[in-house]
């Protein structure tokens, strides 16, 4: 199986598999999800990558992920199956859920708004007597136009890209995966929140990528496909337009050769922020899963 650290051998008809792609500056696993028909015989399908959770307080990106495996498997959203049937003929989904879980554990124990990862980056003011500075942004760690824009050189900041990429344990398990099966991944997509956009590559120049007119069509039919779900716009941009930001996941899998290369911004446009209310949950993710349909029938 192309899980490494699978928790039990696969059976003919099984459809889902938990690995580890790593572990955290903590120690704890980086649990991804693998889901295909017959997945025994899927490691040479075309596959499709999730993550959400990147930005430690943007609780709603996990949940958006979980929501996408639980209708992956037929647990919610019934009416869809015969799309998804087809759609797990075709291709492996492979899910990361929480991609920075010390991060998470973090926010959910001492201040609901951290964002970074854990580990020790440096000292205030480079004095350890003013006390020090936890955490690298994850989404500013990766090598694409590494620590150039959207950046501080500041560790106590929230975006501090650390001092090379790939310095951490989560976006360098993340590179792993996605290196070694570069060539069969069709569609890389990242959840955040909040801000209901949907973000195309490049987030560190003006200049139009070659792929801009594919992207804006992808963009195109995720926006409307959610707007069609409760009504809710989320705006198709690329992602120098909102703020321009260097090292980025997306702009990194993109400048890898994953066309299809995606960042959305989940709900609300700051009403609630990041603390949005466990109501939400649910219809976050089927408009969200609508779009995701949509991105699929892009590729």
């Amino acid at each position: 199986s192309s899980g490494i650290n699978a928790e039990w051998p696969l059976r003919p008809g099984d459809k889902a598999e938990t690995f580890s792609i790593g572990t955290s500056y903590e120690g704890r696993d980086l649990k991804a999800i693998r889901i295909s028909n017959n997945l025994v015989n899927s490691d040479s399908k075309p596959m499709i990558w999730v993550d959400g959770g990147i930005h430690a307080r943007e609780w709603v990106s996990h949940t958006v992920v979980m929501y996408f495996a639980n209708a992956l498997l037929g647990e919610v959203e019934q009416q869809k199956q015969a799309t998804f049937n087809s759609l797990l003929d075709k291709y492996q989904f492979v899910l990361l859920p929480m991609s920075n879980p010390d991060g998470y554990e973090y926010s959910r124990s001492s201040n609901r708004f951290w964002r970074k990862t854990r580990r020790p980056s440096g000292c205030k003011y480079n004095n350890c007597n003013y006390g020090r500075c936890y955490g690298i942004d994850p989404n500013r760690n990766f090598d694409a136009d590494f620590g150039n824009k959207g950046v501080s050189r500041n560790p106590c900041s929230d975006v501090y890209p650390g001092k090379q990429a790939f310095s951490e344990n989560n976006t360098k398990a993340m590179r792993d995966y996605i290196l070694k099966n570069l060539s069969q991944i069709k569609l890389y997509l990242s959840f955040h929140s909040y801000s209901q956009l949907f973000l195309k590559p490049i987030g560190y120049t003006t200049r139009k990528p070659k792929d801009y007119a594919t992207h804006d069509a992808a963009g195109s039919a995720a926006v409307s496909a959610i707007r069609n779900t409760y009504g809710k716009v989320y705006k198709n941009i690329r992602s120098v337009e909102l703020y321009p930001t260097s090292g980025s996941s997306q702009d990194w899998a993109y400048l890898k050769g994953i066309v299809h290369s995606y960042t959305i911004e989940l709900r609300d446009t700051g009403r609630y922020g990041f603390r949005l209310p466990a109501r939400e949950i649910v219809p976050t993710g089927k408009e969200n899963l609508n779009a995701f349909i949509a991105l699929l029938n892009q590729l």
